[in-house]
């Protein structure tokens, strides 16, 4: 199966060593197919998923909402999610909802 479209996103977590406290950003993508939209550690159905949304935040940073039948989840996001949001759109709703 075809990907439509794939959206870069990040996991920020922090470790406390002896000494110090490191951050680590690690990179993953999450796909958009035709029947469902895959990210590192779900899977979710096209039909299980109402809308995605973003919001720009800080310079380089912003947050990348996918609103699914069970709850919002949250991604932060470095790259321009624009293209991500219409594939989905167009492939849910028409060319019609993006004019």
């Amino acid at each position: 199966m075809d990907c439509l479209a794939s959206q870069r996103y990040v996991l920020i977590r922090q470790e406390i060593g002896w000494i110090e406290k490191r951050t680590i950003e690690e990179t993953f993508e999450m796909h958009l197919f035709p029947d469902q939209l895959v990210t590192s550690s779900e899977t979710f159905p096209l039909k299980q998923i109402l809308d995605i949304s973003y919001r720009k935040s800080e310079e380089d940073m912003g947050y990348l909402y996918l609103h699914t039948t069970s709850g919002v989840r949250t991604f932060i996001i470095k790259d321009d999610p624009k293209p991500f949001v219409q594939a989905f759109h167009r492939l849910t709703k028409g060319d019609a909802y993006l004019s």
